[in-house]
């Protein structure tokens, strides 16, 4: 009997030294755990918001911080020299809240505006580093078609990594009627306002640099990926310059049709902008990679001539593709140069970029070429001045740009 209750006494003992021992591990656990900031469901990053003016608009600078950062490991100090510029790139786009959103915009602060479309806003704003981007507000007010054409632009932006492609850093998706893109801001305008304003006009060499930009965008949409993507909406206000040598980026891929290797019957009810839409598509209702290529077509033709796509200055209704093709057939560039860049163009190199232009504007999408091809032609016979441009090639991915509306 008094073996049985020593016995009994002794594991008694045993069970509540493990109770205790298990007790505190799962204390020293917590405790760690609470000085962990991604521990706490509260705290998520802040958004402060620091209003600065700038000529007739107001930047609002967003500043992302938590109470601690999270720890790093030995062999995470060793790697981050080398692996710090391809994280920055390769980061994948944040999601904000719409709250974020507001706080970004000023609370949608009409003098943040900086540019206005059917059925979106464009707001300027700084990050903490000091880096303007531009966010992109949708409002679909019960319409499918705008809810769709956000959701497509997203999801390929989510994708898509390319120097001559609008990168997007954040976006805000949860909202019941509206929607939010934060995108790289470029300081120089579009295309459209650099070559149809007022300003000083566009060097030769360095439209040649621009549409070979965009020649390589559309490549790298067409070839590289799989499914591949038309971009549907190729125009230059949907070109967008950076502040510095006038690199490019395509932007706006709200119109896109992922999956088109070849032709086939979209689901919306147009692509492409006055000017440059294919007239095989608004005929057939029929749209593939070759509609990208016509309206690259017209791009050409108006970086050589000067001329918008829809109509001229002069009031003409005619777009520019059917006034202008005939005489370039017969007569070739001679005279239909822009004026205002004088003698600073290379005579050969606008005849060759002229014949790339009208093969791209084929009437039969079957004739024309693939965008491979036709960078590949644009990269050889405008080399010296694409070489000649003052922009070489530093692009910066998580920087920069203001994005076209849709």
């Amino acid at each position: 009997m008094e073996l049985g209750v020593a016995l009994a006494l002794v594991f008694f003992c045993v069970l509540l030294l493990a109770s205790v021992a298990i007790a505190a591990l799962l204390i020293r656990h917590c405790l760690a755990a609470l000085r962990r900031p991604d521990a706490d469901p509260e705290a998520r990053p802040v958004v402060v918001m620091v209003p600065r003016h700038h000529h007739h608009s107001t930047q609002y600078e967003l500043a992302l911080s938590s109470e601690a950062p999270p720890p790093v490991t030995k062999q995470q100090q060793q790697q981050a020299p080398a692996a710090d510029k391809e994280k920055k790139q390769a980061a994948a786009p944040r999601r904000l809240t719409w709250r974020e959103v507001e706080a970004l915009t000023g609370g949608f602060d009409e003098s943040a505006v900086v540019g206005r479309g059917g059925s979106s806003t464009v707001y300027l704003a700084k990050l903490r580093d000091g880096a303007p981007v531009a966010v992109k507000v949708h409002r679909w007010c019960g319409g499918e078609r705008r809810l769709r054409a956000f959701r497509q632009e997203l999801d390929l932006l989510r994708r898509l990594r390319h120097p001559h492609i609008v990168a997007l850093l954040a976006y805000s998706d949860d909202h019941e009627e509206g929607g939010a893109l934060v995108l790289e801001y470029l300081a120089g305008g579009t295309l459209a306002d650099r070559l149809h304003g007022v300003g000083a006009p566009l060097t030769w060499p360095q439209r040649m640099r621009i549409v070979h930009d965009v020649a390589c965008a559309l490549e790298h949409l067409h070839d590289a990926g799989a499914p591949p993507v038309v971009h549907g909406d190729v125009s230059a206000s949907n070109v967008l310059l950076d502040g510095r040598g006038l690199g490019a980026r395509l932007c706006d891929l709200g119109s896109a049709c992922e999956g088109f290797s070849a032709a086939v019957a979209p689901t919306r009810a147009a692509v492409g902008s006055p000017g440059y839409a294919d007239p095989f598509f608004l005929r057939t209702g029929i749209v593939s990679k070759k509609s990208d290529v016509y309206s690259f077509g017209v791009l050409l033709l108006e970086a050589v001539t000067g001329m918008p796509a829809a109509g001229d200055q002069h009031g003409t209704t005619e777009n520019l593709a059917p006034r202008i093709l005939p005489r370039l057939r017969q007569q070739g560039v001679a005279g239909l140069v822009d004026g205002r860049l004088g003698d600073g163009y290379n005579h050969e190199e606008a005849g060759d970029v002229a014949r790339i232009a009208v093969e791209c504007l084929a009437a039969q999408p079957g004739l024309r070429p693939a965008m491979a091809q036709v960078r590949a032609a644009i990269a050889e016979k405008a080399a010296r001045s694409i070489a000649k441009s003052d922009y070489y090639g530093h692009h910066h991915i998580q920087l920069s740009k203001l994005l076209e509306l849709t």
